[in-house]
């Protein structure tokens, strides 16, 4: 909080996490780049499941090879909640998220392929769980000063810290809602985040 309103201009976002095979096709056309932490473990790396080990920075390299960029932490809620108000865009209750998302309850302990569960009403998939999702904006703890434009809220110098935004296949209901939101530092590399494109 504070509830702010926001208007958000026309965007792009991708239906999808991207994935490992698409990450591959990347790596593959960068060949000095590092593989993502985890890359070898086949819980985690099948081609269609979404790839995680990423960190921001390299996530930033891949949007930037795609001709594309990271979500605004503006754009991703409005996209994720896809006119909706509940908790999850299915609905308020945990039963609500097992249709849209894989999470501590139902993920059995990895992640899964992307588009198994319900996608909101624009069609995007897995934006509930499966992966926390790098956005462009920088931490802050509250929304005081907040943009209202929808842009991403950079600092100056930049922020130590970076949003993530969705939940994962670890955590709890509670951070897979539309409003849940995190933080790490840009170079994490972890299991349990990954990245779409917008």
């Amino acid at each position: 909080g504070p509830i702010h309103e926001v208007r958000v201009p026309e965007f792009y976002m991708g239906r999808y996490p991207v994935t490992n095979e698409e990450y591959g096709r990347f790596l593959k056309d960068n060949p000095s780049r590092a593989v993502p932490a985890n890359w070898a473990n086949r819980e985690l790396n099948q081609p269609r499941q979404p790839v995680v080990g990423v960190s921001w920075e390299d996530a930033h390299r891949y949007a930037s090879w795609a001709g594309l960029r990271l979500a605004t932490e503006a754009e991703w809620e409005y996209a994720c909640r896809a006119g909706t108000r509940s908790r999850f865009y299915t609905g308020e209750s945990e039963k609500d998220l097992d249709q849209a998302g894989w999470y501590d309850k139902n993920s059995g302990g990895r992640t899964h392929p992307v588009g198994e569960k319900t996608p909101n009403a624009w069609g995007l998939y897995d934006m509930h769980g499966n992966v926390w999702e790098w956005v462009e904006d920088d931490w802050h703890d509250s929304y005081k000063k907040a943009p209202t434009n929808g842009s991403a809220w950079i600092d100056k110098p930049r922020g130590s810290n970076r949003v993530l935004r969705g939940g994962g296949w670890l955590y709890d209901a509670r951070y897979c809602r539309s409003s849940s939101r995190s933080d790490y530092r840009p170079g994490l590399l972890s299991g349990f985040v990954g990245f779409r494109l917008s």
